[in-house]
């Protein structure tokens, strides 16, 4: 008998790609910026204000460049809450010690 693993056991729900986290934020940012902020804007710039919201949106859901496995508005959020009081050590002479290390090992 040949059982077959699965590979992702804990695998999320998704609808047309994306979570039901992330469904959700789209449904409550497209109704609050498509109806209620929509009084905000002169009528004239109506249309242009649909559109940036539209691909505003988005750019929010799409995988962030700089942080792999992760959406751009969990990079905002991410940089939002960081702690400015928490060190991270920098490797300042990071060529220096590579030809250090050269040199060490043809000794």
């Amino acid at each position: 008998m040949k059982y077959e693993i699965p590979k992702e056991i804990k695998s999320k729900p998704k609808i047309v790609g994306l979570e039901m986290r992330e469904l959700v934020i789209i449904l409550i940012s497209s109704l609050l910026l498509l109806t209620v902020l929509r009084e905000l804007v002169h009528s004239l710039f109506i249309l242009f204000y649909f559109g940036v919201a539209i691909v505003g949106m988005i750019y929010l859901f799409l995988p962030s460049g700089n942080n792999p496995e992760k959406r751009n508005y969990e990079s905002i959020l991410l940089m939002f809450r960081h702690k400015k009081g928490v060190y991270h050590a920098m490797d300042r002479n990071e060529v220096e010690n590579e030809q250090f290390l050269k040199d060490k090992e043809g000794e």
